[in-house]
């Protein structure tokens, strides 16, 4: 089976909170501050987003083979910039980048 692996960065914000990882819009699990975590999935293609209260990542489309690992690092923005991204920015309050 496929596998998502997902690496979270530890931050002073949202340090006490967990974010939901969504896959096609369905909640498969949440990750805690520092946390890495592999998630199992189904090959073919897929849409991930991290979400927390009101606020999302970037969505990231994305095709996974069978026995292939996917790693994303999962990190909050700018915490000076919080008003802006939980306001207009709230589809961009977190980040997941691909880690090569």
């Amino acid at each position: 089976m496929a596998k998502l692996m997902i690496n979270r960065s530890s931050e002073y914000s949202n340090k006490l909170r967990s974010i939901g990882i969504y896959l096609d819009d369905k909640k498969i699990g949440d990750i805690a501050d520092g946390e890495s975590k592999e998630f199992e999935v189904e090959e073919g293609g897929h849409t991930l987003r991290a979400k927390i209260d009101w606020c999302r990542s970037n969505p990231i489309n994305l095709k996974i083979n069978s026995e292939e690992i996917i790693r994303f690092n999962l990190s909050g923005r700018n915490p000076f910039l919080s008003l802006f991204y939980i306001t207009f920015g709230k589809d961009h309050y977190l980040e997941l980048l691909p880690i090569n």
